[in-house]
């Protein structure tokens, strides 16, 4: 992989905004100096992931990553330092020369078992992309897809192809020599009693799935001709690049415009979010299964507080809206919505019949929230004019109303379900007050039964740092920030650092300020070689230090360093040995090391008292 300039590395970083490209990965909110949101590299219910905008520098107080804007690109994309730069520049919308782009963008991407299985996805998906649009096998394919209403703009935004019953893609990889086992590896193919390879999907309409960062992973094919013993949709098996459970269709395309209308919209079909997109509505998916799960929507929580539900109008439809919203109402702080259909039909089948602008209307004006849904859903399929189906119906709805949060809300529903049926609202009140106490006592029971289910996991505590860590990491960071604090210490004879990682990054700190002459905390981890370093650089910024030292303060440092440190190491290896002797119940050696301790307790009170 060739190296980037280093003059064209600081140019990247010095031009982009971390709180900028972090934020199309994750749902910042400011507070303070800080920006906050859920930690993109594992799975939590309170923010922890923090950027700090003034240091260019990000940090998970729970898993504890952090690093400046090309180590959180290379994280989170899972790529080499060279691609990560040019990954942000790209993102910070800087233009690179092609000498460094050409030369890195495909570097490395054999050197990997992954790499390889994206290169194959990506030239099947370039394959049956070229024989849906360009040759004669995929031109019945073309007209069913210009037949539900796709131009050829929108199958070239969504790289649709066609897998024929040829089997066109195991001679076109062989070419290119893969081996065999990366082959069947790829989920591409299967494989005979025979040993023979056939590709998996034939006579299908493919759908590429891709990954957020716009790679394809896998496949979901169409049957183009309806066959009995067949599934109609076909989708990779799981592999090393695709688990169904963390991956959202569209979602790469989605993402930003999610972020700029404040919503994500689901779909149940692959369709009816490539139909949407071509009509103006940009910010749906849809699931690789029958619902969402866990991953699917941690990974929505991180970009949007708000998911509607745009399934199909006609009664299956409705009642896998009401499935929807029983599953994920516990799972998820996300508020969710539903999007209405009108006329029974599907969004494909609106935006048809009617027009894409009516579709955008629809939208953005026939959104309803959880109770509204609900009001309607549970009426349909009852005569309300019969006492009974009235009594069930408001049954019904004071089930759901027991579930809203705000009891502000409760009271705004339950006057619209009193002035319905001309009820009092009072009476209303009073059945709700005996499901609001039934639901707590359940909340109570399961949690006596399942208490592992409902503890929250405690959250890391902070580090207790020794009394001389403690200076050292002070010091250092006071150093690193103080011209007039490095000076100090270069005239300081014999200092050294008690740590050896303290005194590393010290040393590596010398040689950074003889190259710069401002320190950037962003700039001086990439100046780090070492990973283990960087952290402690990264945990050393986020500390709440003051930002006024004084004279006094880095005197009481250095002192403690260089005077008690070795009293500090032998009274900390003396309560350990106590400790044990302690455990052993091994009176006679606890009375000489408690002796030796006091004495050494002693020594250093006289080394404090000189010292002032």
């Amino acid at each position: 992989m060739k190296r980037i300039p280093e003059e064209t590395v600081e140019q990247i970083r010095s031009s982009v905004n971390i709180v900028e490209i972090v934020s199309q990965y994750v749902q910042l909110h400011k507070s303070g100096k800080n920006y906050f949101g859920l930690c993109p590299f594992h799975e939590e219910k309170t923010p922890s992931f923090s950027v700090t905008e003034e240091k260019q520098i990000f940090h998970c107080f729970s898993c504890h990553r952090g690093g400046n804007v090309f180590k959180f690109i290379m994280e989170i994309e899972n790529i080499s330092f060279p691609e990560a730069v040019i990954k942000v520049a790209e993102l910070g919308g800087i233009d690179l020369p092609k000498s460094v782009t050409e030369s890195n963008a495909t570097a490395g991407s054999a050197d990997t078992q992954v790499g390889q299985l994206r290169q194959i996805h990506s030239l099947a998906a370039d394959l049956f992309h070229h024989i849906l649009v360009n040759t004669e096998i995929g031109e019945t394919a073309l007209k069913y897809l210009h037949q539900r209403g796709l131009t050829d703009e929108t199958i070239e935004t969504f790289h649709l192809g066609y897998a024929p019953v040829q089997q066109v893609l195991l001679p076109f990889l062989e070419d290119r020599h893969f081996p065999r086992e990366l082959l069947i590896r790829s989920g591409l193919f299967t494989e005979n009693d025979a040993g023979q390879l056939y590709q998996r999907f034939k006579e299908r309409v493919l759908f590429p799935i891709r990954d957020p960062q716009k790679r394809v992973i896998a496949f979901s094919g169409r049957l183009l001709k309806k066959d009995e013993k067949l599934p109609k949709y076909l989708n990779s098996p799981e592999t090393l690049l695709f688990n169904k459970r963390k991956v959202l269709f569209n979602f790469d395309l989605a993402k930003s415009e999610i972020r700029q209308h404040g919503f994500a919209i689901l779909f149940e079909g692959f369709m009816d979010v490539i139909s949407a997109y071509q009509a103006g509505v940009q910010q749906g998916i849809a699931s690789m299964g029958t619902s969402l799960t866990n991953e699917q929507i941690y990974l929505l929580e991180r970009t949007t507080d708000r998911l509607c539900l745009c399934y199909d109008g006609d009664d299956p439809g409705q009642k896998a809206t009401a499935r929807a919203l029983q599953l994920l109402q516990p799972l998820t702080k996300l508020e969710l919505g539903v999007i209405p259909i009108p006329g029974k039909r599907d969004p494909d089948e609106y935006i048809n019949q009617e027009s894409p602008t009516a579709f955008v209307k629809l939208v953005k004006d026939g959104q309803q929230n959880q109770m509204s849904f609900w009001f309607s859903f549970l009426a349909a399929n009852r005569n309300l004019t019969n006492e009974n189906d009235q009594l069930a119906y408001i049954s019904d709805i004071l089930e759901k109303i027991a579930t809203v949060a705000s009891p502000v809300a409760r009271d705004l529903y339950l006057g619209q379900l009193a002035k319905r049926f001309s009820l009092e609202k009072r009476s209303l009140a009073g059945q709700l007050h005996s499901l609001l106490q039934q639901r707590a006592r359940q909340d109570f029971q399961q949690q006596k039964q399942q208490p592992a289910l409902v503890v929250a996991k405690p959250a890391p505590a902070a580090k207790n740092y020794q009394r001389v860590e403690k200076a050292e990491r002070l010091l250092l960071y006071r150093l690193l920030h103080s011209y007039d604090v490095r000076l100090k210490l270069r005239e300081t004879p014999n200092f050294v650092f008690v740590h050896d990682q303290y005194q590393t990054i010290y040393l590596l700190a010398e040689g950074y300020f003889k190259r710069y002459d401002e320190y950037d905390p962003a700039r001086f981890l990439d100046f780090l070689a070492d990973e283990k370093l960087r952290q402690q650089m990264v945990e050393l910024e986020v500390e709440n230090h003051a930002t006024v030292s004084s004279n006094e303060e880095i005197d009481d440092c250095i002192r403690l360093i260089t005077q008690l440190s070795p009293l500090e190491e032998q009274l900390t290896a003396l309560k350990q040995e106590l400790e044990t002797a302690r455990r052993m119940n091994n009176q006679a050696l606890v009375e000489k090391l408690t002796i030796k301790f006091v004495e050494l307790l002693k020594q250093r009170q006289l080394k404090k008292s000189a010292s002032f």
